[in-house]
């Protein structure tokens, strides 16, 4: 069993860290590992674990060095000088594959043209770990490569250190097998057991007949097993039954028939088990686990919860024919696990490279179909498309096979979790989601992924696969639902391959037009939340024509070439999404909303072509845009937009609050907007009624060549509301011009009083509390809002 964790706390003015602390944990039969994922620069140097409860019991005192004591010494004096000059040495050995923080503070540099690890040279990290030596703090996490105790770093110049710290950065605790239902079970002796019939364990308690219930244990070593076997005639409660004898973990469900307490499980041969456990199987099964981790101020709480699915196992050095799913008898491919998985399964990917592949498979209701990686291979099991030539699915000039053209393709299915995989190098979209014409299916998961290198979208979730218009009426059911975006890395998509290079964008330049997550025609109550979307082309987040419900909050983008995050109705709709606590940085626009309804000849005959939809139904409704964070923006930070050639007098543009954002720095260019409301007051939507209810109220809008360029052509109109705001004021930032820029305000600034103010005067349909306590940024207005 495995669970997923990631502890977020704020940290005042840092908004480079959308998750100024974060942690993932493993979970195993007998297992808990804690890893730190992200520490900010700012945070104090020390890592304490406060609090480690399972199932409501502390297992804190059976934590190793919860507090993580130091391992090294800040160099006396502090200056260091020299070419490949020992920085700091260990004081004890490190533990191979242990994660470890390198932290330091440099206080000069006298010209130092590296900082670095050298395993060759005696420190127990890889050569391949940065080090930085810009003056201020720095922090970086590095796994122990070898245990050698000598140095740590070294510098190539000058540098003189404040202080230098190494700390173990994981916590490793042993824990009993099972779940929360009570234990009924336990091994009949330790360890190795053998003889003819020998009884391995035996019942605590009498079983309900007709209940279903988890055996499960570890098995060390196999001597020679000729048969592990529950029978009645033997004194156990359950059927016969052969249970697996391979090396490693297992998880098998069966039915009591009778109520008998005796011998449930019986050995003829050798083996050697590390436990044994029967438990009521169910959706109660699980671990509950609570952890605090504080740094500093910074402190963390999270629950996680581990159900008690069937495992298959898949290995490049599997086989699909002969291989069974178990551990020590993987299969080779993914999709031949998804081809035998059943509700309920974790589907884990050993490290390796494996081609794209489709799952054909559902899982249900509270027993989704898992596919992810084992505790400490996060992202080690690669799914590696061909890209140009796909040589794989038939070679050049072959007709391809829909669903080869991306990562993972899902069409149709329900209940299906996508977690920690690599996913890079596909013709079109990384995972692929779409739905089933009159049908409604989703209840997914896409958390924790690394994707790049992609044809056109990272992440695709849809009612169907393109922009092709769907007939939709009020009553009609959306196709794709309930589906959450977490925690993953989109990265270089939209690039040129053999799928898109008869495809242009609106700049002439050949690939892929979508965007690195899009959600799309006939989706609903989708959540993008705490995804890094970065260095990519065309667009980063769009939720577009035909959407409703849903919420893209807490992600970091970056180095877009276009817009950061996009609302775009296009043909259809989109409706009740909310937008915040999001940063943006370094994209050509932050955030745009707009209707791209297409109203020009050609694409109305082709709508009507394609529908038989005699006029179009363009909305975009209940939308919330708010405590977002947008800065150094090329062309403009907000954009309310009347596409140029795509949106005419029609529809409606209706309850949409964008309201206590923070924008600076959105006209790098000097040739934009810092902030462009305008299109939509324009005299044909006035006349024909389009807007009402369209507020902008409460944000900050600042450049520090104090030349704010802004359209409104909002105040003043019917259906506009236009107050409140502090723009071409200099809200007096903490620190601006840091990298990143502290946006945090500043006691004296003059946006307190308006914001306090306009948030006392309220009412606002914002529950600012709730997002805090989930939001991953503390900046600009958030300064005041926390508190």
């Amino acid at each position: 069993m495995i669970g997923a964790l990631s502890l977020g706390a704020v940290a005042n003015g840092t908004p480079n860290h959308a998750r100024s602390l974060a942690a993932r944990s493993a979970v195993s039969e007998t297992g808990l590992k804690v890893q730190m994922e992200k520490i900010p620069s700012a945070a104090k140097d020390d890592l304490t674990l406060d609090a480690l409860n399972i199932d409501g019991e502390s297992y804190l005192d059976e934590v190793a060095d919860p507090s993580s004591r130091q391992l090294a010494a800040t160099p006396s004096p502090g200056r260091v000088t020299g070419d490949g000059t020992i920085v700091s040495a260990l004081s004890e050995t490190l533990e191979v594959g242990a994660l470890y923080v390198v932290s330091y503070d440099i206080l000069a540099d006298g010209g130092t043209r590296s900082l670095f690890f050298s395993n060759g040279s005696g420190s127990p990290f890889p050569n391949s770990a940065v080090a930085g030596f810009t003056l201020g703090r720095h922090k970086i996490l590095v796994q122990a490569a070898d245990t050698d105790t000598s140095a740590i770093l070294r510098v190539n110049g000058d540098l003189t250190f404040g202080f230098f710290s190494c700390r173990k950065a994981e916590w490793q605790v042993d824990l009993p097998p099972g779940s929360t239902h009570p234990e009924l079970a336990a091994l009949r002796e330790p360890g190795r057991i053998r003889g003819t019939g020998a009884i391995v364990s035996s019942l605590g308690a009498p079983l309900t007949v007709g209940t279903a219930y988890t055996l499960r244990y570890e098995i060390k070593a196999n001597a020679g097993a000729e048969g592990l076997f529950t029978s009645p005639d033997a004194g156990s409660p359950f059927s016969f039954a052969q249970l697996p004898t391979d090396v490693g973990h297992h998880a098998i469900t069966l039915v009591a028939q009778d109520s008998e307490t005796d011998a449930i499980v019986r050995l003829t041969g050798d083996l050697t088990f590390g436990y044994f456990s029967c438990r009521e199987a169910g959706g109660a099964a699980g671990r509950q686990i609570q952890m605090d981790v504080a740094s500093g101020s910074a402190r963390s709480r999270s629950i996680i919860y581990t159900p008690d699915p069937e495992v298959l196992y898949v290995a490049p050095w599997g086989d699909d024919f002969q291989g069974t799913g178990a551990f020590g008898s993987p299969f080779a491919s993914p999709a031949a696990a998804c081809a035998i998985a059943r509700p309920g399964d974790t589907i884990y990917l050993r490290p390796g490279i494996y081609q794209p592949f489709d799952i054909p498979v559902s899982g249900a209701p509270e027993r989704p179909i898992t596919i992810t990686t084992l505790p400490g291979e996060e992202r080690l099991a690669i799914i590696e498309g061909d890209m140009m030539q796909h040589a794989v699915h038939g070679g050049e000039g072959v007709e391809p096979i829909e669903a080869m053209r991306d990562g993972i393709y899902i069409k149709g299915q329900d209940h299906l979790h996508i977690r920690n995989l690599t996913i890079r190098n596909v013709w079109r979209g990384g995972i692929f989601c779409v739905g089933i014409e009159e049908e409604q299916h989703g209840h997914h998961v896409f958390a924790g992924n690394a994707i790049s290198m992609t044809g056109s979208s990272g992440i695709y979730v849809g009612g169907n696969s393109s922009n092709t218009v769907i007939p939709l009426s009020e009553d009609t059911r959306l196709r794709t639902v309930d589906v959450l975006i977490e925690n993953n890395d989109v990265s270089k998509t939209n690039i040129v391959t053999d799928y898109n290079n008869n495809t242009t964008n609106p700049q002439g330049v050949p690939g892929g037009v979508a965007e690195a997550i899009t959600v799309a025609a006939s989706a609903s109550d989708v959540v993008t939340r705490y995804n890094d979307v970065h260095d990519t082309r065309q667009y980063g987040i769009d939720y577009k024509a035909g959407v409703r419900g849903g919420a893209i909050y807490g992600n970091r983008v970056w180095n877009v070439e276009r817009y950061g995050i996009y609302l775009d109705a296009g043909r259809r709709f989109v409706e009740d999404v909310e937008v915040y606590n999001n940063q943006i940085w370094a994209c050509n626009i932050g955030i745009v909303l707009s209707r791209e309804a297409g109203s020009n000849t050609v694409e109305y005959d082709t709508f009507v072509e394609q529908t038989g939809v005699e006029e179009f139904v363009q909305t975009l409704a209940n939308i919330n845009i708010y405590n977002n964070l947008i800065w150094d923006i090329e062309a403009a930070g907000i954009f309310c937009q009347r596409h140029p050639q795509k949106d005419g007098p029609n529809g409606e543009i209706t309850n949409v609050r964008v309201n206590f954002n923070t924008v600076y720095n959105a006209n790098r260019l000097t040739t934009g907007r810092d902030l462009n409301l305008s299109g939509w007051s324009d005299p044909d939507f006035q006349a024909a009624g389009i807007v009402n209810g369209v507020d902008f109220v409460g944000n900050i809008v600042w450049n520090d060549t104090a030349d704010i360029r802004a359209i409104d052509g909002f105040s003043g109109q019917v259906g506009f509301l236009v107050e409140s705001n502090l723009i071409g004021t200099d809200p007096r930032f903490v620190d601006p011009v840091s990298t990143p820029p502290n946006l945090s305000l500043r006691q004296d600034s003059p946006a307190i009083d308006l914001i306090s103010a306009t948030l006392a005067r309220g009412p606002f349909e914002i529950d600012f509390s709730g997002a805090l306590r989930q939001a991953p940024i503390s900046a600009g207005a958030h300064a005041i809002l926390s508190d």
